[in-house]
């Protein structure tokens, strides 16, 4: 038994009041126990077009479901204002989607000055320096009550979709549509019938899914929604019910500009405090805090940009498949997967679970599946207990037909739609008040997931060595932040060898927020850029012993040569005396 991620979408009629929209999974609990699982992530992308005649508003919505637990216990339910059409995508779409959009944060190093032990400095820079996976055909309405439904209960939909029973319902009362959830398994908790009741109120349709009968859990697959819309929205008040603390939310918008939240809020981060030397490894930890100074009804936009790579992301080689049924070895196959830019991940691991698994005998010597797929053609051999029996044909066709396939369909999704949108934030239940709404906005700027800092490693004339050094972080050429060494310094290679004083607990995590509109900058709301700088400038202060980082490398670089200049200008003069 179990709850898990859910989604929903709803529309937004130009000019009308805002509709909330809701989603939630739902199962009974057992007796005396909480649900084994709940929500701890949920990963949506909407496509909003316009209909090419009436100029309505349209939306396609591709959802991941992630679950875990009985398959007889697996159910769904999700409000939608309009009555959607329903069909089943690929996990491919986010196994691809998400990493080629998530923010990374990169270091650029040089020495500034000259380190003890060193000779003439030639590294210094100087202060400064710098259509769909699964269209969902359209289903034809059906009047027929299903078993325990009650005759106020209007049944839109009844059948298979892919691995699914789907019911689309709609009701004016909602007693009667309880019951009828209830009486077809579905469990509705007392806080869910509290908000159904506001659904229902609001002429909402219900989607209701549960595996069918022998079908295993992995065999859900992320369902498809088409319905017409103005806005995406996620379904987050009655997510609240299942959701863990800080839930991350990811969103993905294909539009015809740059997407924004409505209803919430929008921020930036403060750079400064992103741990730079690690890598951004507080990066998830600071996008949470700034969520939370700005309310935590608030989004950030990871990436914005024009869907020109992202096709290419879904772009198969029309020789593919032949060239991978031409590998002769495992270790080829998989060379071969890699060459394509398919990671060894989701479904592309599946396949290769079933095709090419790791020997039982690899698993009792402690082989983690990771060094086993990655280093293939050193644990292939009978020698080692590695496995012989593999069919490149097989496994070629599996992943034209579990992978390659799926990819081919959803690139027609990024073809169609001029600009890509990432927004992420972190949520708790008790923050989940209200649905975030997502519509265009072509009057901002695109944003860059590829975040690049110049660290300098500040040895002066000789006055430490790298081991010792500080180094000062330059971030987008507008903020200096000074870490002294800690540790071993640079010498060690490690994130924790330089301290960070004071920036975690004196920074703010949001630079900026706004309340965005469709069709400006929208109204700021949040403004740190003052703290920041006040807080940066004694941080600085303080490693630095009072100056600044800039004047310190300077005056130690320049103070042998100066005091040389000076003696030679003082010859010259008595010289001309004479």
């Amino acid at each position: 038994m179990g709850l898990a991620t859910a989604a929903g979408l709803s529309v937004l009629a130009s000019g009308a009041p805002a509709r909330a929209c809701g989603g939630f999974f739902c199962d009974r609990p057992q007796a005396n126990a909480g649900p084994p699982i709940a929500q701890a992530g949920e990963n949506v992308l909407f496509a909003l077009d316009r209909d090419p005649v009436s100029g309505a508003g349209l939306v396609e919505a591709h959802i991941q479901i992630k679950y875990t637990g009985a398959a007889d216990q697996f159910s769904w339910v999700v409000p939608i204002s309009s009555l959607p059409t329903i069909g089943v995508g690929t996990d491919v779409l986010f196994q691809l989607l998400e990493p080629k959009t998530r923010p990374t944060f990169t270091l650029n190093w040089s020495v500034d000055g000259t380190c003890q032990g060193q000779g003439t400095d030639s590294s210094s820079i100087g202060c400064g320096g710098s259509s769909s996976a699964s269209s969902g055909a359209s289903h034809s309405a059906d009047a027929g009550a299903v078993g325990g439904a009650q005759p106020t209960v209007d049944v839109a939909f009844r059948g298979n979709v892919g691995p699914y029973d789907v019911a689309i319902v709609k009701s004016d009362d909602p007693t009667a549509l309880e019951t009828w959830l209830t009486d077809n398994q579905y469990f509705v908790s007392p806080d869910a019938a509290t908000i159904i009741d506001e659904y229902v109120a609001t002429q909402n349709y219900f989607v209701a899914l549960r595996l069918q009968s022998g079908k295993d859990v992995d065999e859900i697959q992320p369902v498809v929604l088409k319905f017409t819309a103005e806005e995406g929205c996620i379904p987050l008040r009655l997510t609240a019910i299942a959701a863990t603390p800080d839930v991350r939310i990811n969103v993905w918008v294909l539009g015809a500009a740059r997407a924004v939240p409505i209803g919430y809020q929008e921020f930036s981060l403060d750079e400064a405090k992103v741990d730079w030397i690690a890598g951004g490894g507080n990066y998830d930890a600071v996008v949470s805090d700034a969520a939370n100074e700005a309310g935590g009804n608030a989004f950030l936009t990871e990436y914005a940009q024009a869907t020109t790579a992202a096709v290419s992301w879904f772009t198969v080689p029309g020789n593919a498949v032949t060239l991978l049924r031409a590998a002769t070895t495992p270790a080829t196959f998989v060379q071969q997967l890699q060459a394509l830019g398919l990671p060894l991940s989701g479904r592309v691991i599946e396949v290769l679970r079933e095709q090419l698994p790791e020997p039982a005998s690899l698993v009792a010597q402690g082989v983690t599946e990771a060094q086993f797929y990655a280093a293939l053609g050193s644990y292939t051999s009978p020698s080692v207990g590695g496995t012989t029996a593999f069919s490149p044909s097989a496994a070629a066709d599996a992943i034209d037909s579990e992978v390659l396939q799926p990819m081919a369909n959803v690139r027609p999704l990024f073809v169609n739609h001029p600009t890509l949108t990432r927004l992420a934030t972190f949520i708790s239940p008790d923050e989940m008040t209200k649905d975030p709404l997502f519509v265009v906005n072509p009057s901002l700027p695109d944003v860059s997931n590829l975040h690049t800092a110049q660290a300098h490693v500040l040895c002066g004339d000789q006055d430490h060595d790298l081991c010792s050094a500080p180094v000062r972080v330059d971030v987008a050429q507008k903020t200096s932040i000074v870490f002294a060494a800690t540790g071993g310094g640079y010498c060690s290679g490690a994130a924790s060898a330089f301290s960070r004083g004071n920036l975690d607990t004196d920074l703010p995590a949001a630079e900026q927020s706004w309340q965005r509109d469709a069709t400006s900058a929208g109204t700021p709301t949040i403004d740190n850029s003052a703290t920041i700088a006040a807080v940066l400038r004694a941080h600085n202060a303080q490693v630095t012993g009072g100056g600044t980082a800039c004047a310190v490398a300077r005056t130690r670089r320049l103070q042998l040569p100066g005091l040389l200049l000076l003696g030679a200008l003082y010859l010259l003069r008595a010289r001309r005396r004479r």
